[in-house]
C-alpha cells in the first residue's frame, strides 16, 4: 500500500513570502508528498505547508527567516495552484486557486500562536473566496465550497466520494486517506467503527486539492466525515 498518492511529476507554484524583511518571490514545489521552497538561500521542506523545516545550515544572509524549532514561522505564504472545477454552463476546466497562509509567532507552549489560511478561487464569472481564515485546508475548502455559485463544483479529493480522515484528527494538508481501491466497501462505512475496520485497506494519503480519474462527487452523509 502506498502511503502517498498524488501528482505524476512535481508541481511548481509561484509564491510570495512576506515577513519582517518584506516580500520575497519564490516557488513552492509540490510532488504530492512533500512541499519544498527556497527563501533567500534557505531551503525548506515539509509534508505540509504549515510545517516547512529548514534543511541544512542557515544561509549566510542579513535577512534570516524566523524559525520555531527549525520550522518557518512569523510570515505569510501566498501561492496559486490549479484545481479542477465543473461549471454548469462550461463543463470541466482548470481554475487558479490562490491560498494565503499566515504562520504566527513562537508561543510559550512550544508551538506557534496561530495558523490561518484563506482561499480565492478564480472563475470566469468572478472570484469566490472563503469567509474567514481557517486552521486547516479541509475547513477552508469546505467554506469555499459553500460560497460557490449554483451548478459549480470543486472536483478534488476534499469533495470525493472515496476520501476520509482518521477519527483521531488530521494535519493542515495531506493527511486525507483515499479508498479508491475499495470503493464498494467504503460506500458502506457509516461511522467511526466502520472506518477503523477499513483503515488499513486505504490506497494511501492524498492532498485535499488533488484530482484523479477515480473522482466521484461526494454525497452528504457519506463515510465517517459525512
Amino acid at each position: 500500500m502506498s502511503e502517498a498518492l498524488g501528482y505524476a511529476s512535481s508541481q511548481h507554484y509561484p509564491a510570495v513570502v512576506t515577513d519582517r524583511w518584506g516580500q520575497s518571490q519564490t516557488t513552492l514545489v509540490n510532488n504530492g508528498r512533500m512541499f519544498t521552497m527556497v527563501l533567500r538561500g534557505n531551503r525548506f521542506e515539509g509534508t505540509s505547508v504549515d510545517g516547512l523545516e529548514l534543511v541544512g545550515a542557515p544561509a549566510d544572509t542579513d535577512e534570516p527567516p524566523t524559525l520555531h524549532q527549525g520550522d518557518l514561522c512569523s510570515c505569510t505564504i501566498q501561492w496559486r495552484m490549479p484545481v479542477q472545477v465543473s461549471l454548469a454552463d462550461a463543463g470541466i476546466m482548470s481554475a487558479p486557486l490562490a491560498a494565503r497562509l499566515v504562520l504566527g509567532d513562537p508561543a510559550p507552549n512550544h508551538a506557534i500562536d496561530s495558523v490561518g489560511v484563506t482561499l480565492q478561487l478564480h472563475l470566469p464569472a468572478g472570484v469566490v473566496e472563503t469567509t474567514t481564515p481557517q486552521g486547516f485546508m479541509e475547513d477552508a475548502l469546505m467554506d469555499l465550497q459553500r460560497e460557490l455559485p449554483d451548478g459549480t463544483r470543486l472536483l478534488a479529493c476534499i469533495s470525493c466520494a472515496f476520501s476520509d480522515y482518521h477519527p483521531a484528527g488530521s494535519g493542515f494538508i495531506g493527511s486525507m486517506a483515499c479508498f479508491r481501491d475499495c470503493k464498494d466497501t467504503y460506500r458502506a462505512v457509516a461511522g467511526k467503527r466502520d472506518l477503523f475496520a477499513l483503515w488499513d485497506k486505504r490506497s494511501g494519503f492524498v492532498q485535499e486539492t488533488f484530482h484523479c480519474p477515480d473522482f466521484e462527487q461526494r454525497q452528504s452523509g457519506t463515510g465517517y466525515r459525512g
